[in-house]
């Protein structure tokens, strides 16, 4: 069945929301970590905006959805300039592996829903949204207060890879 672009949005605020309220101990320090940064995107071939959510269900066990623009790339295909962006929606599960004491590394599992625009010039835009897996590794880097990530993950139905990188903050 596919979604439409409204319908997902909903859903997707849904999830987040659901995730926010799940369990009445979030308000536990260190429950809750909020991370940003910039990321790339081999599909659309340029660089983009990355926010993430996550929660940290039990131990090293973390969910939470993310969201990423990535800015329009022109290039010139067949002798016309084709304008192509996309704006990704993920819900991510990860377990951290703490290889020394402020160092952890984690395989990464996911689902994406991304909205992909192809704009040819002198034709109609293409708008699509695809659904896919996601399946990733990261590594992540405690000094003090916050932590610094890096996360190559594989985008399946798009055969694509996102690179995203930024700072975790403890809620």
């Amino acid at each position: 069945m596919q979604l439409g672009g409204a319908h997902f949005y909903r859903q997707f605020l849904a999830i987040c929301c659901g995730i926010a309220f799940t369990n009445a101990t979030a308000q536990e320090e260190g429950r809750w970590i909020l991370g940003t940064g910039p990321t790339y995107c081999s599909y659309v071939d340029n660089l983009g905006f990355n926010l993430n959510l996550t929660y940290r269900v039990a131990g090293n066990l973390h969910i939470g959805p993310d969201f990423s623009a990535l800015l329009t790339n022109e290039r010139e295909e067949g002798g016309r300039v084709v304008k192509r962006k996309e704006l990704e929606y993920n819900l991510n599960a990860h377990y951290l592996f703490d290889v020394q004491k402020n160092v952890a590394i984690y395989p990464l599992i996911g689902i994406n829903r991304s909205k992909v625009t192809t704009h040819p010039d002198g034709q109609e835009k293409d708008v699509q949204w695809i659904t896919a897996f996601n399946f990733g590794s990261g590594i992540e880097i405690k000094i003090k207060d916050i932590r610094l990530f890096f996360e190559p993950k594989w985008v399946s139905k798009l055969d694509k890879y996102d690179l995203t990188t930024g700072i975790l903050f403890t809620l």
